[in-house]
Parts: structure tokens; C-alpha cells; sequence
């Protein structure tokens, strides 16, 4: 376990996690979030099947290792890809990253369950600020009447997926640490599940993609599985009290970006500024605890 590694690769991550989260709410414009999904499902499994070729070893690999990374992967990036999606759809950027930063708690209370993982008093109180500043930044303004409260059940349902996938990736990558084929057997795992659920959409949000637009969900892909690499990564390094709040701290990234970029579309309020005040203490706080 280094620590300094994991506080690394999990920050990173959510760096390319924000970008990737205001490139997915402008490509929807051009296609539909179901073929977003697929499409960057689509594209990680070349770029992690050839960096698998080129450096992992896969004799190393057991098949409970297996077993693990392939589970998971029907859990996220099946299951909570899907719901993130929708989630940029219906409620935006601002309220869909700050409500899966829900994701450390649940994450942090099945480690400790069922890894065994013991995070201080420090983290706990830490993880609580997260919680929050989510709950703040997720609070309906005046007026604001261009999305419905049950959509909350997306990000909500995506923090939950995430919370038990991140636990199978950190016992998994215990049995065989080599993140790039846990990256993509969770990947593979996942495609099938996704190209199935097209079925329980109805017809306008299934695959479409506009004429032009191919070449900007392929670039998201392309940033997306960069981001669920690295953060994977980071679960070989680290244990997940420690990986995943800071994993989960791109809505502190996605609301500069927002700010930069989304003027029109997505307001900076005080509530989501205060918010964001809260989680950025609360990595410190882990940051801090990891050094």
C-alpha cells in the first residue's frame, strides 16, 4: 500500500472525471445518453485490451480475480454508467456529481463491513462534510423548475452501484494487483448488460447519434476510460476509506468547469458554492490523514 500513490491516481481521476462530465452534458445535444453509454463502453475495451497486451500480466491473473473484476464491472461501469447518463439529462451537471459524492459513505461503510478496513475518528468526520456538502449543494432553488425531485433516485442509485463496486475492485486487486485487466474485464462484464437495457428505454432515448456527432462520443469515451483507469489504479494503492472521497471530489472540478463553460446552463449558486467549501475540507482532511 503507498498511500502518496493512491491520493495520486484518485485525484487525478477526478480531474478527468470533470471534463469528462461537461463534454457528456454538451454531447447530448447530438445523441442520446443510452449511446454515450455504449459507445464509450465500446471504445475502452480496444484501449484497455491493447495496454493490457503491452504491459499486464495476464498468467498472474486467478480466477477469483477474475470473478471479482468481471462482478463488478456489471455494477460499474454497467449499472451506474447508465444512471449517471441519465442523471447530466435530467437534473445537469451541478446536482448529479454533487449527489454521488453519497458514494464515500456508502463505499467507506462496506469496506469497513466487509473489508475489514478501520478509518479513524478524522475520516469519518471528514466523510460527513462530503455528505454535507452534497446534501447542500442538491438543495432546489426558487424558481427552479426545469427538473423533478424522483430524478434524484439517478445519482442516488449511481453512488450505491459505485459503493459496492468500489469494494470488489479493492478485493479483487488484492488477489491479482494489475488494475489495467480489472479495468477490462469490468468493462466487457458491463457492455452486454448496457446493450441489453436499450429494451426497458423507450424509443427516443435509445441509440442515436446524430450525423457529426460519432467522432465527439468517441472523444468522451476516450476521456471517460482514461478517468475509470486511473481511478482504478488508485484502489491498488490505497484502501477505499482513502480512494474514493477523493475519487469523488470532481463536482469541486465539474462546478469551475461548469462555471467556464456552462454559463447559460448551469448556475453557480451560494448553496453550491458553500457545498463545495464542505467537500474540499473534507479531502483536506483525508489528504491530510493519508500523509
Amino acid at each position: 500500500m503507498d498511500p502518496f500513490l493512491a491520493v495520486f491516481f484518485s485525484l487525478t481521476s477526478a480531474v478527468v472525471f470533470a471534463s469528462f462530465s461537461i463534454l457528456a452534458r454538451k454531447a447530448l445535444s447530438v445523441g442520446t445518453a443510452y449511446a454515450g453509454v455504449v459507445v464509450g463502453l465500446v471504445v475502452g475495451v480496444p484501449m484497455l485490451g491493447g495496454l493490457s497486451l503491452a504491459v499486464s500480466s495476464w498468467g498472474k491473473l486467478t480466477w477469483e480475480a477474475a470473478g471479482w473484476f468481471l462482478f463488478g464491472g456489471l455494477l460499474a461501469p454497467g449499472v451506474a454508467r447508465l444512471l449517471l447518463y441519465q442523471g447530466f439529462r435530467y437534473i445537469g451537471v451541478g446536482r448529479t456529481m454533487p449527489l454521488i459524492t453519497l458514494t464515500p459513505f456508502c463505499s467507506t461503510l462496506v469496506a469497513v463491513a466487509w473489508l475489514g478496513e478501520r478509518p479513524g475518528p478524522a475520516i469519518w468526520a471528514a466523510t460527513a462534510f462530503v455528505v454535507a456538502g452534497s446534501a447542500l449543494l442538491s438543495v432546489k432553488p426558487v424558481g427552479d423548475a426545469d427538473w423533478r425531485r424522483v430524478h434524484l433516485l439517478l445519482p442516488i442509485g449511481h453512488a450505491v452501484a459505485l459503493a459496492f463496486a468500489s469494494a470488489t475492485r479493492r478485493h479483487a486487486l488484492l488477489l491479482t494487483p494489475d488494475p489495467i485487466i480489472g479495468a477490462l474485464l469490468a468493462t466487457l462484464s458491463s457492455l452486454p448488460l448496457v446493450l441489453f437495457s436499450a429494451r426497458l428505454l423507450p424509443p427516443e432515448e435509445r441509440f442515436r447519434i446524430d450525423r457529426g456527432g460519432l467522432l465527439r462520443f468517441i472523444l468522451i469515451g476516450v476521456v471517460n476510460t482514461t478517468g475509470f483507469l486511473l481511478f482504478f489504479t488508485s484502489f491498488r494503492f490505497g484502501e477505499v476509506w482513502l480512494v474514493v472521497p477523493l475519487g469523488y471530489s470532481a463536482p469541486l472540478f465539474s462546478l469551475l468547469f461548469a462555471r467556464l463553460w456552462l454559463r447559460e446552463e448551469e448556475k453557480v449558486t451560494w448553496n453550491k458554492t458553500w457545498g463545495a467549501v464542505l467537500l474540499f475540507i473534507g479531502m483536506a482532511v483525508i489528504v491530510w490523514q493519508a500523509a
